[in-house]
């Protein structure tokens, strides 16, 4: 029958204290045979002096119990072989008595004294090496990272420390580090582990495997102990269990595993408080979304359907001007409800990071150009001036987003001018990018909202507003978005008198298509 790992471990222990003594005694039989073969030459006083630097030796390498057996033996062997008569016990000079009390006293203190001077450099040695560990710990988990990726670094660093496989759990989560290792498979199969386990979070102790709890484990399981509550737990598989932890080793486990568990918690509430902020937040969104909607689908669908009433009950008595004008009235305010429709897609599409950028080389004047026809009516007053040098090379863009980009900024650029004001569209190349500007002839835009004009549902209100409304208070956030996604950035540039919208276009893109001459040709 094999015998339980536990046993091999106790038996382990034990063999390792008796060599303990079986080498003091061999420090004093050195002694000794130092002593006998210098005897002629040395006084009696040297040889005791050679007893208690054995005594020494023995109370710095070892523990107490042999520094206490070196001693007794140092004085019997002092008085057997270098105390007249010698090879026997017996001491015909009293005065000998007092010297071997003396070399007792000695030698109990400098034994007692030198292993507790080991046993503190052990300990410190042990502080350090905790130290270390926590350190290191510390430093991969102040990186950053989601749970899983804590996960790893915390098993990777215990797994160090205890010399073993070590795997990590949260209570009331799915979260583990190995995909599959879910409590009742892999290291939770032995009914041992899961006992241990269920006893390390009920009572804060490690147990299992090297411990006094739950000893026939095949794992030590340790419990993630924050400040206010056990988490989980850590369990560590022995790669050999020949090789036992020792004290200092599983105190490491320990308070790697509790910092762990801190860092755990931060982690949980700190996720927790973002998705309560989400959560806020998008209720905020839908507020401020229900509102624009219930605001700026009610202005037109009343124009709507006062017109199309006016036109269902008296359209024979109306000249064809009237009718006219109220058709176009109709069709105006559709058009209106399909750009507000269009805007609040958009940008429904730029928060989920839904944009698919179709890089194609390209040259910039086609955006321009088709979205100058698209808001060609909307435009209608205003003078619009356009800057593009021939040289302006071509650039990797997905022409339909530019072409939206330069749409919502040429709206809100009539938007808020008054008739008769110009709009300059102008681009340049720089390090690597082309800069597109456009600017009005406008109020401006007011110092300090720099940034605020790009948040969502934002308004400029007051003088500001002197051209038609209408806007839904998307068209910059859209655009910010759509630009971002191409790689580059949308900002507001002052000091040019008047609304200036700058906006770069990284020119890396995808290789250029060159075509055969047969298709050129062709």
């Amino acid at each position: 029958m094999a015998m339980p790992e536990h046993e091999r471990e106790r038996g382990i222990i034990r063999a390792v204290r008796v060599s303990e003594y079986v080498w003091a005694v061999g420090i004093i039989a050195l002694a000794a045979a130092l002593g006998l073969l210098l005897r002629s030459h040395l006084q009696t006083i040297d040889v005791a002096m050679i007893f208690l630097l054995a005594v020494v030796v023995v109370g710095y390498q070892y523990r107490r119990g042999p520094a206490l057996v070196a001693a007794l033996l140092s004085i019997g062997a002092f008085d057997f072989a270098f105390v007249p008569p010698y090879y026997t016990f017996d001491v015909h000079d009293q005065a000998y008595y007092l010297t071997f009390a003396v070399m007792l006293v000695v030698a109990l203190s400098m034994g007692q004294l030198t292993a507790r001077i080991r046993e503190q450099a052990q300990d410190a040695g042990e502080r350090e090496c905790r130290a270390r560990a926590l350190y290191a710990l510390s430093r991969d988990l102040s990186a950053g990272g989601d749970l899983q990726d804590q996960f790893g670094m915390v098993a990777r660093h215990i797994s160090e420390a205890g010399r073993g496989d070590a795997q990590v759990f949260l209570d009331g989560s799915a979260h583990e580090l190995r995909p599959g290792d879910r409590p009742g498979e892999g290291v939770f199969e032995s009914v041992d582990v899961r006992v241990a386990a269920t006893w390390a979070r009920e009572n804060g102790e490690t147990a299992g495997w090297g411990t006094s709890h739950c000893a026939a484990a095949e794992a030590m399981v340790v419990p993630l102990k924050s400040p206010s509550r056990i988490v989980g737990v850590v369990t560590v598989q022995p790669r050999s269990f020949d090789e036992v932890l020792s004290e200092a080793e599983r105190k490491t486990v320990e308070v790697l595993a509790h910092e762990a568990a801190a860092a755990f918690e931060r982690t949980i509430l700190f996720q927790a408080h973002e998705q309560a902020r989400v959560e806020v937040e998008s209720e905020r969104l839908r507020t401020a979304l229900l509102s624009s909607l219930s605001h700026d689908l009610r202005t037109p669908l009343a124009g709507i359907e006062g017109a199309a009433s006016s036109l269902l009950q008296d359209s024979s008595g109306l000249p064809p001007e009237a009718q006219r004008e109220m058709a176009e009235t109709i069709l105006e305010e559709s058009r209106r409800m399909t750009r507000l429709v269009t805007n609040l897609l958009d940008m429904v599409r730029v928060e989920a990071g839904a944009v698919v950028v179709q890089r194609e080389w390209q040259p910039l004047e086609e955006a321009l150009g088709v979205a100058l026809l698209r808001v060609e009516e909307r435009l209608v007053g205003h003078a619009v001036e356009t800057c593009l040098p021939p040289d302006l090379p071509l650039v990797p863009i997905d022409e339909l987003l530019v072409e939206q980009v330069f749409i919502n900024l040429l709206e809100n650029a009539a938007r808020h001018t008054p008739p008769g004001t110009s709009i300059t569209v102008s681009a340049w190349t720089e390090r690597e990018a082309v800069i597109v500007e456009v600017r009005d002839s406008g109020p401006g835009i007011p110092l300090g909202e720099e940034e605020t004009v790009f948040r969502r549902f934002h308004r400029t209100v007051g003088a500001d507003r002197t051209g038609p409304p209408g806007g839904s208070g998307l068209g910059l956030t859209i655009c910010r978005g759509l630009i971002t996604a191409h790689g580059g950035r949308l900002w507001v540039e002052q000091g040019t008198g008047g609304a200036c919208f700058r906006f770069t276009l990284p020119l890396q893109g995808p290789p250029i298509r060159i075509l055969p001459a047969e298709a050129v040709e062709g």
